[in-house]
């Protein structure tokens, strides 16, 4: 008796949590959506979260984040062109971003003599946040040591197929 009544509590709350609508109401104490900075970011919430959270109480400006890949959220800001919604892209390498250099405005922050030169745009259309190292690891019975130094090593012919 005891384990059909358990059961029919599992399923009646299972019956009732399919019935809710699934997109969560929005606060009421939310600024309209012209009031809100729009944020994609291809991080993960451990990464933004804080960020987006101080940013927040620093400055008392609402945040609304995106999350998706990046090449995903360069073709959204891509497609949303003629009516950007996105205000801030806070991710994506020097390589994907600079592929949508079309799509970005020029900013120079404050700090930004501080940075090193590594991953900066001359032209200001983005500004580094971290420097991840991009490493080349190859198997030194099949090529000697020192034989591939870099990318461009990657690109002689030899290597076709390879």
């Amino acid at each position: 008796m005891k384990r059909r009544l358990l059961a029919a509590l599992l399923l009646l709350g299972f019956l009732c949590t399919g019935c809710a609508s699934g997109a969560p109401e929005a606060s009421p104490y939310a600024p309209p959506p012209e009031k809100r900075l729009v944020i994609y970011t291809s991080h993960k919430e451990e990464v933004y979260g804080p960020i987006v959270q101080e940013f927040q109480l620093r400055t008392g400006i609402w945040a609304e984040v995106v999350t998706g890949g990046t090449n995903e959220l360069l073709e959204k800001i891509y497609a949303e062109s003629d009516q950007p919604v996105c205000d801030v892209i806070f991710g994506g390498g020097v390589e994907s971003l600079s592929a949508y250099e079309s799509c970005l405005q020029p900013y120079l922050c404050q700090s930004y003599g501080f940075l090193k030169n590594a991953g900066r745009s001359a032209e200001h259309l983005w500004t580094p946040f971290s420097s991840l190292p991009i490493v080349l690891i190859y198997n030194t019975r099949l090529v000697a040591a020192g034989e591939l130094e870099g990318w461009a090593d990657l690109l002689d012919t030899r290597w076709k197929g390879q």
